[in-house]
């Protein structure tokens, strides 16, 4: 595992106490501000004040003036609608939405959402034509459809009058819809923002009843978060008015109390691992109906049965999945020689597969593609990737073995014959070495900067709160700390998390690994050890402190044992012997992670004159501010660039601030 900075920007120290004083932030949050892009006084404070914000407006969007017009004239002539929706928590929020709407509206409304195991995602022939027979005259699509262009045309030729509203991206064709409402036409992704499959439904929702929708704002917050849309612009001003908004919305509340939520906030984490998974669980166990028909109940005691029901297909979802992980890890203990997983298995749920698939690519850092027969000789299945290997381009080598695949970089999906695994499984292994001919990559977590634990504070957390909600465009902040581990324990039932400190000579914090129960033995054999952590606000009895929930966690690098450190120091003196400022300013930001603490001129005074005496015994600097120090003082001059410590005679005074490490180390 190796932690890499994801942003060595060295900002103008001048702007960052500017913004610092003005918003009253920490330097550290305003840091970390200017490296989302959130760079300006009002780009700040629309950051902060995301409940300030206007919602986007339905006519901001192409198609919507259409839309609603035809659904309006089917209400007023009594013509059966149905929606068309998909089976994940955005297509049934997306549903629930619309359906919502237009029964309030006095329409006489229809849902249908395709089977995931039997019909597959999108519309599809058998079903249209069953909508036809059944009379309906108006379809609505939501969260599908920009791709059906066949399919459209199919309902057209039907009677139907067919309006598509749908999120994902558009290809060079579109269907010949009689309205076409899609985030994809016009310029409304990049004046506006993105959306997911409910946030066009909530627009349609606002359009006819030309208000603001308050009331199915809960929906558009799940389905933001559950779809892993992108929490910029509209979308953040959308969750973060929802998330207020969940438990007083019957259904949402009865699936917070049959999950166990608790008495804290809502917050998008509530939405991502409480609400969302179960909403999920109905279409990958078996029927997404019941999700939809919580959505629209307003009795709560129905309410609670269809919440418990979900809850039964969450947990049935979680037992499969680990039967299925059980049968991988049986197959495959160590992951298996090549540089992917391929597997294959008979009575593996096809709606649980990519879960697992998830899974074992978080425990082996490789592309993993799992197999579950579906018909004698035929297999269905789902592959999930790491960044560095475009999984799509993989298999597209191997395309004229498929019966179908598709997918983008990060996540496919493939149905083969049986025969042709084997045959599959080779094209495979030469597709990942032409994208990858230096071998597989190792595992890395990213940070934003190193932070000494005294900077680690309750009032950081808080700050940082500010920033919510977190997400897929706004990820949480992460940084390195680092220390001496100690008190390492299992945390809670069945061993599956860890708790320990880390502390260095002033203070003692709590980490946290969730999930990360099988390293028990690693952190215990650890003494100095490094983390990236995200910063989390802990009450507890009265007392509040800041607890360190860890993303990964190594030994703690040495700077006199460090390859690494060796390189980038000897590339450093050599910038400052050529006057190289550009190379000067590339090395600085690489020694960041060595030196985990901030310094100032009055702390450099002691140390300069220590390390004068170190020149004349013909010692060499070990403690690592002596480290920095001595590569700050030789940038500016006052050493020769060289390893070891040769005084300048005569050295003109200079300030700190002239050299590019001392900036660095100073404004983290």
């Amino acid at each position: 595992m190796e932690f890499v900075c994801s942003d060595m920007t060295l900002y103008d120290p001048h702007l960052v106490d500017s913004l610092a004083e003005r918003f009253s932030l920490s330097r550290v949050a305003v840091r970390a501000l200017l490296r989302r892009g959130v760079d300006t006084k009002d780009r700040i404070d629309a950051f902060l004040h995301p409940l300030d914000q206007p919602l986007p407006h339905w006519r901001e969007m192409k198609g919507m003036e259409a839309a609603a017009r035809y659904l309006r004239r089917a209400i007023r002539d009594k013509r059966r609608i149905c929606i068309y929706g998909d089976y994940d928590a955005d297509g049934v929020c997306a549903s629930a939405i619309l359906y919502r709407c237009l029964r309030g509206l006095g329409a006489d409304v229809d849902c249908y959402i395709p089977s995931r195991h039997k019909e597959g995602y999108g519309l599809n022939e058998a079903a249209l034509r069953s909508l036809a027979q059944a009379g309906t005259e108006v379809l609505v699509t939501v969260d599908n459809g920009i791709s059906a262009i066949g399919e459209v045309d199919l309902a057209k030729s039907l009677g139907m009058t067919v309006i598509v509203t749908d999120h994902h991206r558009s290809g060079e064709a579109v269907p010949a819809a009689d309205a076409l409402v899609s985030v994809s036409e016009g310029d409304f992704r990049e004046r506006v923002g993105d959306l997911c499959g409910a946030g066009v439904a909530y627009l349609l929702a606002c359009a006819l009843e030309d208000g603001e929708g308050e009331a199915y704002l809960p929906f558009v917050a799940v389905a933001t978060v559950a779809d892993v849309v992108s929490l910029t612009l509209c979308n953040r001003t959308l969750v973060t008015r929802g998330l207020p908004l969940v438990a007083r919305q019957v259904g949402l509340s009865a699936l917070l109390s049959a999950a166990s939520a608790g008495e804290g906030p809502i917050t998008e984490t509530t939405l991502g691992f409480l609400i969302a998974p179960r909403l999920n669980a109905a279409g990958r166990m078996g029927n997404a109906d019941t999700a939809f028909r919580l959505l629209i109940e307003d009795d709560p005691l129905e309410a609670r049965r269809l919440a418990l029901a979900l809850n039964d297909d969450n947990q049935a979802r979680r037992d499969e999945e680990q039967r299925i992980l059980a049968d991988c890890l049986a197959m495959e203990p160590e992951g298996g020689q090549d540089s992917f997983l391929l597997l294959s298995g008979r009575g593996w749920n096809v709606g649980v597969i990519g879960i697992v698939a998830a899974r074992l690519v978080e425990m082996f850092y490789k592309p993993v593609i799992l197999l579950t027969e579906v018909e004698e000789g035929v297999y269905t299945g789902s592959a999930r990737s790491i960044p560095e290997i475009d999984l799509f381009a993989m298999l597209y080598e191997a395309r004229d073995h498929f019966i179908r695949f598709g997918g983008h970089a990060g996540a496919a999906g493939l149905t083969l014959q049986a025969g042709k695994v084997e045959i599959v499984r080779t094209l495979l292994r030469s597709a990942y070495a032409h994208q990858r001919p230096q071998g597989p990559p190792e595992k890395t977590v990213t940070y934003e900067e190193s932070l000494p634990l005294s900077d680690c504070t309750v009032e950081l957390c808080r700050e940082l709160r500010t920033f919510a909600p977190f997400g897929q465009g706004n990820p949480e902040p992460r940084f390195l700390v680092a220390g001496e581990i100690s008190s390492v324990s299992y945390l809670g039932q069945g061993k599956k998390h860890l708790a320990g400190f880390l502390s260095d000579e002033a203070d003692r914090l709590r980490l946290v690994g969730f999930s990360q129960g099988g390293d028990y033995a690693r952190w215990l054999s650890l003494n100095r050890a490094e983390a990236v952590c995200t910063l989390q606000r802990n009450d507890y009895r009265g007392r509040s402190a800041c607890e360190l929930i860890c993303w990964g966690l190594s030994p703690r690098k040495s700077l006199q044992s460090s390859r690494e450190y060796t390189i980038i120091e000897t590339a450093f003196l050599r910038a400052v012997a050529d006057g190289d400022p550009v190379s000067l300013e590339g090395c600085a930001r690489k020694l960041l992670p060595f030196f985990p603490f901030r310094l100032t001129e009055e702390a450099l005074r002691p140390i300069y004159v220590t390390l004068l005496r170190y020149a004349r015994e013909g010692r060499s600097p070990v403690r690592e501010e002596e480290l920095a120090a001595a590569l700050i003082f030789k940038e500016l001059g006052f050493f020769h660039p060289v390893p070891n410590l040769e005084p300048v005679p005569h050295v003109q005074r200079r300030s700190c601030t002239e050299s590019k490490l001392f900036m660095a180390l100073s404004t983290r």
